[in-house]
């Protein structure tokens, strides 16, 4: 009854809020930094990236629009969490979930210009960088932190397709189908 409490609580806490538009998806998001605590105070960075994700590709046309930091930022997530989701502490979920994120991870690669053979590190690492430059305004750091490397559009084109977001319908049923997966009742995932 506690933990369910507790999954409650976090899963709440994930609705309201998502990772700061520049935050390397792999630090989750922090609540507590670890001055306070011996450790960090957060979420898992798999479940942040997961949750948010499908809660904002389910409708990017009316979650995303106008909000291209924040569309570089859910862009960087996924692409952690399809990475992240092969990890042996995964290994007893669907072997669905890594195939639907991946074929998810090609749409979006699609959408956005990014080279299908590129790095997962150099792709989080540039949108994560163009979401931080676009946070802030700056519109000349945002096109260099997308030009060239993983990106094969140009830099102007890629920051239109952030700030009009398309669907992308394959990310957002296999990011909603991961999120099934790591909330399944069983308790797989939350391991008390």
């Amino acid at each position: 009854m506690v933990r369910a409490i507790l999954l409650a609580s976090a899963c709440l806490a994930l609705a309201a809020c998502t990772q700061t538009p520049g935050t390397p998806p792999s630090q989750g998001i922090r609540y507590l930094e670890p001055s306070t605590f011996a450790a960090p105070v957060g979420t898992d960075p798999v479940l942040t990236s997961v949750m948010s994700a499908s809660s904002y590709l389910a409708d990017p046309r009316a979650r995303l629009a106008g909000r291209p930091a924040l569309a570089a930022q859910v862009a960087a997530q996924y692409e952690f969490a399809t990475v992240a989701l092969k990890e042996p502490r995964f290994i007893g979920f669907s072997p669905l979930m890594q195939m639907q994120m991946d074929q998810g991870r090609v749409a979006l690669r699609d959408t956005l210009g990014i080279r299908q053979d590129a790095p997962s590190d150099a792709v989080i690492e540039q949108l994560t960088r163009a979401a931080g430059a676009l946070r802030q305004g700056d519109t000349t750091a945002a096109e260099a932190a997308v030009t060239g490397g993983s990106f094969i559009r140009p830099a102007a084109t890629v920051l239109a397709t952030l700030q009009a977001f398309p669907d992308v319908p394959q990310a957002g049923r296999a990011a909603s189908f991961a999120e099934q997966q790591l909330n399944r009742p069983d308790g797989v995932f939350f391991k008390p």
